[in-house]
């Protein structure tokens, strides 16, 4: 799924909202919805997102996206942004 971050990020021409990445993430990757509902086992939100929170945490440490401001992230040296 990180690759399929970094595609998403490297299509926007701004700063995406997470929840967009997570749809488009969604989208592009097909997962259904029913598996996209799951919820995670601490009822706090879904497994997916979860997952893409992770994600995203795993790559702003590997210094390939960054977040200029909370909620938005963007991939580091696309010259979309």
């Amino acid at each position: 799924m990180a690759n399929a971050v970094i595609q998403v990020l490297k299509q926007a021409s701004v700063p995406m909202r997470a929840c967009d990445i997570n749809g488009k993430v969604a989208e592009l990757l097909q997962i259904l919805q029913d598996v996209l509902k799951i919820e995670d086992a601490n009822c706090t939100g879904t497994e997916f997102s979860y997952q893409m929170r992770w994600i995203r945490t795993n790559l702003k440490n590997q210094g390939l996206i960054s977040s200029p401001k909370r909620g938005f992230w963007v991939l580091q040296n696309n010259p979309n942004n």
